[in-house]
């Protein structure tokens, strides 16, 4: 992971955060088409907040992925 900061205005910054997502009861449900399926919805929804995707992993029972945000937005909202 690289050190570059973001700037804007004023601001410099490097937020990021990792969030993992884990199936009801550990269940292996995230195969395949699925797992692709729930990838493509993150990258959506992150394209459209203006999010950046640094890394994202499955397993087969759970998805982990790595976002870098601007200061303006939360981390309760991601």
């Amino acid at each position: 992971m690289d050190n570059i900061y973001n700037r804007h205005n004023r601001r410099k910054y490097s937020l990021k955060v990792h969030i993992v997502l884990v199936t009801k009861y550990r269940k292996q449900l995230l195969k395949g088409s699925i797992a692709d399926d729930v990838k493509q919805k993150i990258y959506d929804i992150c394209n459209s907040n203006g999010y950046e995707i640094i890394a994202m992993e499955t397993d087969k029972d759970h998805i982990y992925f790595l976002i870098s945000y601007d200061t303006t937005d939360r981390v309760l909202i991601l």
